[in-house]
Formats: structure tokens, sequence, C-alpha cells
């Protein structure tokens, strides 16, 4: 599974920390399993005076490091987002057709960019929802369609918490409607997760099957489900990833099914964590 990662500061902030130095940097778990290596692609998404940019690549991140590790030294932004690639495959196509700056994430539109980690078991079923949004998918990333839905949802006047919810919504029916055309396929999805922001909010979502999935441990300390993300929070930054860099900061889980979103706010970052 992908990797994710997510940072919120009053003031513009460099991620080196959290990306390349601590014990479980978002650089430190793509290599953390060797069985599982996230080699697929990385990308790092940020803001240079409201305006978002990106930087992507479609080569793994551990043989990119120097380059990657320059770009990060080089932001101060924010609000950054970065992620770490280990391609899914719901549609079963040869491994070199996933692999390129169209494959990569974080996806981006206009001032929104989007990160997620886990799989969409029928992409192809979910993009024919997207009606005239269906041509703005560029790869074959099953992610991609999935960003889309947000997008489309928003863009129809929907905050994020009525479009996951709908994602959802539709995802369920669509399975239902299409299942037994998939024998080799028991669910819709594996993992919902994902980091997203408009240049002004953080939002950072978990999504994933506790009972199936909660089994497996996390990749570095090994202390919580593989898939439970975690959070740090002051009035000074919110900084979210697909699990803790380090053991000395506070980190809390987010749990399956919440959705956090941070803001600045009088000088201040505040946080809201509802249910959806």
């Amino acid at each position: 599974m992908c990797r994710l990662f997510g940072m919120l500061s009053v003031k513009p902030s460099n991620a080196l920390k959290y990306l390349i130095n601590d014990p479980c940097s978002l650089y430190a778990q793509s290599k953390a399993d060797p069985r599982r290596p996230q080699g697929d692609g990385w990308g790092v998404g940020f803001y240079i005076n409201g305006s978002l940019k990106t930087v992507k690549s479609e080569k793994p991140i551990f043989e990119e490091y120097e380059r990657f590790r320059f770009i990060v030294n080089s932001i101060s932004s924010n609000v950054v987002i970065a992620h770490v690639r280990r391609a899914s495959n719901p549609r079963g196509l040869p491994k070199e057709k996933l692999l390129s700056i169209e494959n990569s994430q974080p996806f981006s539109y206009k001032n929104y960019v989007f990160a997620h980690n886990g799989v969409i078991n029928l992409p192809d079923e979910m993009a024919n929802l997207l009606c005239d949004w269906q041509p703005n998918i560029k790869g074959l990333n099953d992610s991609e369609v999935y960003f889309w839905y947000i997008m489309k949802e928003i863009s129809n006047g929907r905050n994020i918490s009525e479009a996951l919810r709908n994602f959802q919504r539709d995802l369920h029916r669509v399975w239902l409607e299409n299942r037994d055309k998939y024998p080799d396929k028991d669910r819709s999805f594996i993992g919902l997760n994902i980091i997203f922001s408009d240049g002004e909010k953080l939002y950072a979502y978990c999504k994933y099957d506790e009972e199936r999935d909660g089994r497996a441990a996390s990749l570095c300390y090994s202390d919580q489900p593989a898939m439970q993300m975690s959070y740090i929070y002051s009035l000074e930054k919110l900084v979210v990833l697909s699990e803790k860099t380090n053991l000395e900061e506070n980190w809390q889980p987010l749990m399956s099914g919440h959705l956090i979103i941070g803001q600045v706010v009088d000088e201040k970052v505040r946080i809201n964590v509802q249910k959806i």
C-alpha cells in the first residue's frame, strides 16, 4: 500500500523532519518492508503564495533520494502533501503500464491536491459515473478515479464530507450491480485513506475494513493497524501520516471512518474531527 503525508502550519514550514530525517519518516516507510517496497513513484504538493505546485516522479523514491531530499529541503509552505506509491492493479494490467508521471500521486486540479492509499476495485465502473469529468482521467491509476469523483462533487457545491459519503454510497451500489463480473474480487475497495487540500484547509480521511485489514501491523513500530493513520496537533501545526514517524511526539490515531479538518484561524491551527 502507499504512504501518505500532510502538514498544515501557521507559518511556512519545512517538512524535512517528517519526510526524511525521522526514524520512521515517509522515506523510511518506503523501504521498511523489503518484501513490499513502496517503489512505484512519489510526489510532493505544496503552495507558494497561495498557488499549488507539484513535483512527481514515476521512479522509486529510494533510487532518487538526493533529488527527493533536495526538493523537500527547498520547500517552505503552509501546506505540504506527499505520497509514496506502491502501485495497485485492480485491472490486472502489465506493471509497466502503471508506472508514469500521470499515474504518480498526488493528483491536482486548480488549487486542489489529493493523495490516496488503497485500492478501488471497480475503477472503470466508477469512472462511468463521472460524466463530463471522465475525460480528465489521464492515467491508469484507480486512485485517480477517486480523485475526480471528489472533484466532481465539490464542483457541484458539496463539501468534502458529503463527497466522501457519496463516493462510498456509489461505490457500494456499483459493487452490488457488478460483483458477478469479478469472481476474483470479494469487496469494492481496500482502503479509502486520503489527504487533501484546497490550499487553506488540510483534510485527512481514514477508512478501511477494521476486521479484515486491522490485523496487519504498521511498518515501522508495529504498534497500530497498518491502515490506521496517525496525527499530531498543536496550535502551530497539524501533521498527518500513514503512521507516526517518531516516538517522541504525542501522536494520536485517526480511526477508520473519521475525517480530520485543519485550518488556520487567528494565527492558530484549529482542527475538527468528525465521523463520516
